[in-house]
């Protein structure tokens, strides 16, 4: 929970960024100042821990920039990405519930810069209760957000989860002259969101690049033909 000597971001820009975040968005001013003046900055590199499975759940995380992943592994040493934090949201919530030990690992997608909370100041958040409907909200999200996931790596061909990923990660731009999906820059961890290996998630996609359903334009992936990929999302297995 240390900085690591960069400029940090001043109080008012902190408030500000803690208003608008998933966790904290609507509390009064008081405890938003409060997380705000007590809360750690950190920056990370790409692909570095955050915390670790197992490990005393002594603090939560906001996102401030970059994006955080959690990860499960198997006993091959395969990884499984569960789920993740933009810009805004929190990692890490299962802090806040006592008598609990991490439940997986959380690592940087590159450059990334969270603000922590230590689990001392947790006390003050207790004691308002849209805190608690907050923290619930919360928990109730990213357990659907499993269940989905569940459902989708358990129950689905690797053609039907990549078809309905693209799906659910296309860009909303309508004035954009292509449609386009936002994919991990790293092959490797898209492959991990969606149960597979890097050898055969790159020949799905190959063999979509090959019958011009997707193809890659400045470093985005162009979805050519939308619904292809939604007669293979959803198609029976």
């Amino acid at each position: 929970m240390h900085s690591k000597g960069v400029v940090m971001l001043d109080l008012s820009l902190r408030q500000t960024l803690l208003a608008r975040s998933d966790l904290f968005r609507g509390l009064p001013d008081h405890l938003i100042r409060y997380v705000a003046t007590h809360a750690v900055e950190r920056t990370l590199s790409d692909r570095e821990v955050l915390y670790l499975k197992s490990e005393a759940l002594d603090f939560i995380a906001l996102v401030v920039e970059g994006q955080v992943y959690s990860v499960i592994h198997g006993p091959d040493g395969r990884e499984q990405i569960v789920g993740s934090a933009g810009v805004g949201q929190v990692v890490g919530e299962s802090a806040l519930i006592e008598g609990h030990a991490r439940e997986n690992s959380a690592f940087a997608c590159g450059p990334t810069r969270v603000l922590l909370l230590g689990q001392r100041h947790f006390r003050a958040l207790y004691e308002e209760p849209l805190f608690w409907q907050r923290v619930l909200m919360l928990l109730m999200t990213r357990l659907m957000k499993i269940l989905e996931l569940l459902e989708l790596v358990c129950l689905h061909r690797l053609e039907s989860r990549l078809a309905r990923f693209l799906l659910a990660n296309i860009d909303d731009f309508e004035l954009a002259p292509a449609t386009c999906a936002s994919v991990p820059r790293n092959q490797g961890i898209l492959a991990a969101m969606l149960n597979t290996s890097r050898p055969k998630l790159n020949v799905q996609l190959q063999l979509w690049r090959r019958s011009g359903v997707i193809s890659c334009q400045s470093g985005r992936l162009v979805i050519n033909d939308v619904e292809h990929l939604r007669r293979k999302a959803y198609s029976l297995n």
